[in-house]
């Protein structure tokens, strides 16, 4: 048994505790090197020391985990937490998956959307009105009850007009067509169907031409806008599908005046204009 103030001894018998036995000899070898060996070692030590000291305070400082800050795995876990950026570059532009909403395409108004409509004497829709209408056999206003339009509600139909005498000046006697569309209507097409003539009756529709103009209000004849012709006696029997009108307001309407010469050379003795049925397809 060697003693415990002994420094050098080498000893390596054990005791009832064998770390003071440990101790006791590594303190024996350090006694035993020069001074100038002792003092790299102390140094040594000192800076192991530092360094574990260093790392503690770190683990301590950052919650557990290395590096200081909070690690990816725990800011994750957070709700509302965003993933840390990976790599250098500038973020990458994700476009949507497949099961992503599309944006939906604007739709045009569907055709069947579209107000398409007939108009006229004998016909169910629309409206048709006679101003200045008077009875005086061949030389007033009449009826002739087919050669017009049969189809979309009408039955044929269609009323002689008589016509003024003059191709530049206006009697009296008017017929109005209109449809009330609603709103959200830029324009219409206009057909006009020119009826067919009895036999023998060709001055039952005997305009040339026929004049009318379109109106925003179908209750004053100033409100005209534009207007247009129709020779008759070149269609008989015909729609004649004269152009596009724009809209003004919510609805539209069409005005025959009675112009036009019925004298003169024998076909145009006792000449009427005809006024049959009219479509509108509007949009």
């Amino acid at each position: 048994m060697v003693c415990p103030g002994c420094g050098a001894a080498r000893s390596r018998t054990a005791a009832g505790d064998g770390s003071w036995v440990a101790h006791e000899t590594l303190a024996g070898r350090v006694s035993t090197l020069p001074r100038r060996r002792k003092a790299l070692l102390v140094a040594g030590v000192v800076v192991a020391a530092g360094g574990l000291a260093a790392v503690a305070a770190l683990l301590l400082a950052g919650g557990g985990s290395v590096g200081g800050g909070t690690s990816r795995t725990d800011a994750a876990g957070r709700a509302g937490a965003l993933p840390d950026r990976t790599g250098g570059g500038p973020p990458t532009r994700i476009g949507p998956g497949e099961e992503a909403p599309a944006t939906p395409p604007v739709q045009e108004p569907p055709s069947e959307g579209r107000f398409t409509e007939w108009a006229g004497p004998g016909c169910e829709a629309g409206e048709y009105r006679e101003y200045g209408r008077f009875e005086k056999g061949e030389a007033g206003w009449y009826g002739v009850g087919s050669g017009g339009f049969t189809g979309g509600g009408c039955d044929g139909r269609f009323s002689a007009i008589p016509m003024s005498g003059s191709p530049t000046e206006d009697r009296g006697s008017t017929a109005t067509w209109s449809w009330h569309l609603g709103d959200g209507f830029r324009e219409c097409a206009l057909t006009v169907f020119v009826p067919a003539a009895p036999e023998g009756r060709a001055r039952d529709v005997a305009g040339d031409p026929t004049v009318y103009r379109v109106l925003s209000d179908p209750d004053d004849a100033d409100s005209a806008y534009t207007g247009f012709a129709v020779r008759q006696t070149q269609h008989r029997g015909r729609p004649v599908e004269v152009g596009n009108y724009p809209v003004k307001g919510d609805t539209f309407a069409v005005l025959l005046v009675d112009r036009g010469r019925d004298w003169g050379a024998a076909d145009r003795v006792g000449a009427h204009h005809a006024a049959a049925q009219m479509r509108v397809a509007c949009r």
